[in-house]
């Protein structure tokens, strides 16, 4: 069987200028708005990294990173520690929770009504009524221009760690099967076992992002989350649910590769 696509490890970076973060740490709630900040920590949401390679990945001057550093470090936003490898070196990361998003230029990118009808058909269908409701506010967010998806994926976290005793089984086969039960019976979706190794399930009719608009991009945050903390709980370990194929990708299907924290792809 062909080996499930992962997505590009490396980060692909656009500056957005109208773009504004929100961090939370111990010292509070703070927006980030500078593009050269924004990429020093959109870097470091994805792995710790020593000064040079945040100045080779940003494409500014060491200068420049050396002075956000410090401002993002007096913030609390980042912290860093010694080098294993070269104690005369720091090696950056982030040190703050990513609350959410806003991008003006992403506002009004499609059409609200297309996706969220006026009225509502009432046929006792939860499964359709959560689905209309969750597309309805986040559907509204991302046309204002915020993005939700770190909210949605800590939710997520919380959501799994509820449901695993709904699911917990003595091997990883039954327990999916458990998973797709779950899903079926509440009208989230179909879940199957795509393969063990690695770790592969395939979700049709997937609840949070079949009424979504395409945007090429994996939409399934909660989800992912719910999925994370699920196989975590099961395998004693920290894990990670990639989303590698989705609805809002133009995808037939979502597909999530769970993989653990020492493996290539997290």
């Amino acid at each position: 069987m062909k080996e499930p696509s992962l997505p590009d490890s490396r980060f692909e970076y656009t500056e957005r200028p109208s773009y504004i973060g929100l961090y939370a740490s111990d010292q509070g709630i703070r927006a980030i708005d500078s593009p050269a900040k924004v990429r020093i920590l959109d870097m470091l949401a994805r792995q710790a990294m020593a000064f040079e390679d945040l100045v080779e990945g940003s494409g500014r001057a060491k200068s420049t990173i050396s002075v956000h550093l410090k401002d993002l470090a007096e913030s609390g936003i980042i912290s860093a520690k010694s080098d294993p490898s070269d104690g005369r070196k720091k090696i950056f990361y982030l040190n703050a929770l990513y609350l959410a998003g806003a991008d003006s230029s992403g506002r009004g990118v499609f059409d609200l009504d297309k996706y969220i009808p006026g009225t509502f058909t009432c046929n006792g269908d939860p499964g359709a009524m959560f689905r209309f409701l969750l597309t309805t506010i986040r559907l509204t967010l991302l046309n204002q221009g915020i993005m939700i998806d770190p909210v949605l994926k800590m939710a997520g976290l919380k959501a799994g760690k509820a449901l695993y005793p709904c699911v917990d089984a003595p091997g990883i086969s039954s327990m999916v099967k458990n998973i797709s039960r779950i899903w079926k019976d509440n009208c989230l979706g179909n879940v199957e076992l795509e393969r063990t190794d690695p770790l592969t399930l395939c979700i049709t009719d997937c609840f949070e992002c079949v009424d979504l608009p395409v945007s090429g991009r994996p939409a399934c945050a909660f989800e992912s989350g719910i999925l994370t903390s699920i196989f975590s709980s099961f395998y004693s370990r920290r894990m990670t649910a990639i989303e590698t194929h989705c609805y809002a990708m133009g995808s037939n299907l979502c597909r999530f590769v769970v993989l653990g924290e020492e493996s290539p792809g997290i």
